[in-house]
């Protein structure tokens, strides 16, 4: 329904976009602007999906699902951001703050950066972990390559967490990487344990 109108929402009436919301979050910036839209146009649209995707998102009780294996986290992050892993254009870092039974507290977007990497620090991280007063820690990037293969970067990312957690109290669990083909556990992987 909120995509029905998306020319109007667009501010005019001479682009014909997609009304299905898979092939409008398919389209690229360069497909929206070859349709006509500017920059702020194109945020809108961007905007509308999210709205969107959180109107249509089903209430889930994450209070009662526990985190207790990587199997289990990579679970929990394929059902909370299945919107990321499958239209993400840009790697996109999150957190997941857990409490002593390992029970979803709440999930932070730390970063947003470019197709190929998000810059990310411990202070973002750990932040509002503190503030959640959180047990422990689930970090997740997506590829938007759509292969989940951890890069060098992605280890390097993780052990400097990990140091940070040790100081801090406050453990990461998991690194998760997301994307189309599947969802690997940086632990796991790192591990020997590769899929």
């Amino acid at each position: 329904m909120l995509l029905e109108n998306l020319n109007q929402l667009v501010g005019s009436d001479k682009h014909t976009l997609p009304t299905d919301a898979r092939q409008l979050r398919a389209m690229s910036d360069t497909e929206m602007k070859q349709a006509g839209l500017n920059t702020r146009q194109m945020s809108r649209v961007r905007a509308a999906l999210k709205i969107a995707s959180a109107i249509a998102e089903p209430e889930i009780e994450y209070n009662r699902i526990r985190v207790t294996s990587p199997a289990k986290a990579i679970e929990f992050c394929r059902e909370h951001f299945k919107e990321l892993l499958l239209y993400g254009q840009q790697e996109e870092f999150w957190l997941i703050t857990l409490d002593t039974k390992n029970q979803f507290i709440a999930k932070h977007q730390i970063t947003v950066g470019t197709l190929r990497n998000s810059l990310v620090h411990p202070r973002e991280v750990f932040r509002p972990a503190i503030k959640d007063s959180a047990n422990c820690i689930i970090v997740v990037h997506n590829h938007p390559s759509g292969d989940p293969t951890p890069s060098d970067q992605d280890i390097s990312v993780t052990e400097r967490l990990e140091s940070a957690a040790e100081i801090i109290g406050i453990p990461v669990l998991d690194h998760i990487v997301v994307a189309r083909e599947k969802c690997i556990s940086i632990q796991e992987w790192r591990s020997g344990n590769k899929f």
